[in-house]
């Protein structure tokens, strides 16, 4: 459930053009404020369209290491015509701590919103998620600015609750790490600068293990130099029974490091292709299609 932080309502998008060609109808906004029910399929918060990976965004672009990857979600919407004129989208929005501690440091401070105009094949639009950026295509939207004492002076002001104070039931399971990456929906394209600074990630967190690998092996070799040289006369048997159990030993991690060693090799040579190959994913503007029949036509 939501916590109980409240916003107040924010313009979260405009009837009209956006700024890059597209276009939000006013059948849009009528269709989210008819449809949108919380309970039946409830719009999360998150970062540059994003979804669970908002967290590791925030951490390696932005420097905000956040407690979690989604940021809140949206309680309710309305419709209404601002000082221009002009009908706006509004939302109550549920932010969370993270979604706090993120204002609080002056980024992704507008609203993107992301709609299905065909939702479960019903002819409407509605509201599936909501991101914050700093580069909303459409116009009109509120710039977020939250506030401990609800001042009236501020773009947003709660209407209850002590700030970052919130139960962490309900939390979602974090996906694997690996997982996420080979599952990421391509509404959400890793760019080039993404995928250097993961397989980055990848290199510093395996690079310990086999180098901790590396030297076991090291220490059985010195320890069966050690007991070939040093007491194979005296013991007999009993030395060759010790130094066949150790090579055995040593053989089976050489053949576990070698096939290791492959296979983060061959990772970490993925990794350095994805991030020097343009690929279809990425969101170069030359690339991709803009307008309403644009890749990210649902992304506005």
């Amino acid at each position: 459930m939501p916590g109980q932080l409240r916003t107040i309502p924010l313009a979260i998008a405009a009837v009209g053009l956006t700024v890059d060609g597209r276009e939000i109808d006013e059948k849009d906004i009528d269709d989210i404020v008819d449809t949108y029910n919380l309970k039946k399929y409830g719009a999360r918060i998150n970062i540059d369209h994003y979804g669970d990976w908002s967290g590791w965004k925030s951490d390696a672009l932005s420097s905000v290491k956040l407690n979690g990857g989604m940021l809140g979600d949206v309680i309710e919407v309305s419709k209404e015509k601002n000082s221009d004129g002009v009908y706006v989208l509004k939302a109550v929005l549920a932010p969370n701590a993270s979604f706090v501690q993120l204002n609080q440091a002056d980024q992704h401070v507008y609203f993107s919103i992301e709609i299905d105009r065909n939702f479960m094949d019903t002819g409407k639009t509605y509201l599936t998620g909501l991101a914050v950026t700093d580069y909303p295509a459409s116009t009109y939207t509120s710039r977020a600015k939250f506030s401990k004492n609800g001042s009236e002076n501020m773009d947003v002001s709660f209407l209850r609750a002590d700030l970052g104070l919130h139960s962490q039931e309900g939390k979602p399971l974090k996906k694997p790490f690996f997982k996420s990456i080979f599952n990421k929906d391509e509404t959400m394209p890793l760019t080039k600068e993404d995928k250097a600074d993961i397989g980055q990630s990848v290199a510093d967190a395996l690079n310990p293990i086999f180098t901790q690998l590396s030297n076991s092996i090291n220490d059985f070799a010195k320890k069966d130099e050690q007991g070939g040289s040093g007491g194979q006369q005296d013991e007999g048997q009993g030395s060759d029974a010790n130094n066949n159990e150790l090579m055995e030993q040593l053989t089976q991690l050489n053949t576990k490091f070698e096939e290791q060693s492959g296979e983060f090799k061959a990772l970490k040579d993925e990794f350095n292709k994805l991030s020097t190959t343009e690929s279809d994913d990425t969101t170069v503007t030359d690339d991709e299609p803009t307008g309403n029949d644009g890749k990210y036509k649902n992304l506005l």
